[in-house]
């Protein structure tokens, strides 16, 4: 995905390198433990962080759900690309199915930050310790062919924007 950037958060592929990616996917329980920790200890800042800004956006809780969530189906993405030559990488996974299926809405903060630690840590150990020439193995996706470095800076990006999504309901909740 060599040359795209998000219209929304503004992130730009390319100006992740494998380095960076690593980093910034360590670094995402933490951030948004900060968000949801300081919320959270406000008086009614639990209902806050579960409060849905309106019904087609997710609350605060719900968007940290889905990005461990979707951080272990990178994960498992990324492990079929280091096992096989050029899999063809199915999923079925449906963001909203898997809400109401996960029932995210009714998470703790705490449990929702410990999947989101577990999913960011999925992705970094699936990548760590590769080749460089592996960071270029390939997959067939339902979107197209993808390299590992396009799968791991996808989650970077599923982490970032997410988090921007995060601090915008909360902001919204709060009005």
């Amino acid at each position: 995905m060599s040359g795209w950037v998000c219209p929304i958060c503004g992130l730009d592929y390319d100006t992740v390198n494998r380095v960076d990616a690593v980093v910034a996917l360590r670094s995402f329980p933490r951030r948004y433990g900060e968000v949801l920790h300081a919320v959270a200890e406000e008086t009614g800042g639990d209902q806050r962080l579960r409060t849905r800004p309106e019904p087609a956006k997710w609350s605060a809780v719900e968007y940290t759900a889905h990005v461990g969530d979707i951080f272990q189906e990178l994960a498992g993405a990324v492990r079929a690309m280091m096992r096989e030559d050029q899999p063809v990488v199915e999923s079925d996974f449906d963001p909203d199915r898997a809400a109401v299926e996960g029932d995210y809405a009714s998470r703790t903060v705490d449990r929702v930050l410990s999947d989101l630690d577990a999913g960011a840590a999925a992705v970094v150990d699936a990548v760590d310790g590769i080749s460089e020439d592996d960071w270029a193995r390939t997959g067939t996706f339902s979107f197209g062919q993808r390299d590992v470095l396009a799968i791991v800076r996808n989650a970077v990006h599923e982490g970032s924007h997410h988090l921007r999504d995060v601090g915008d309901v909360i902001a919204a909740v709060e009005r």
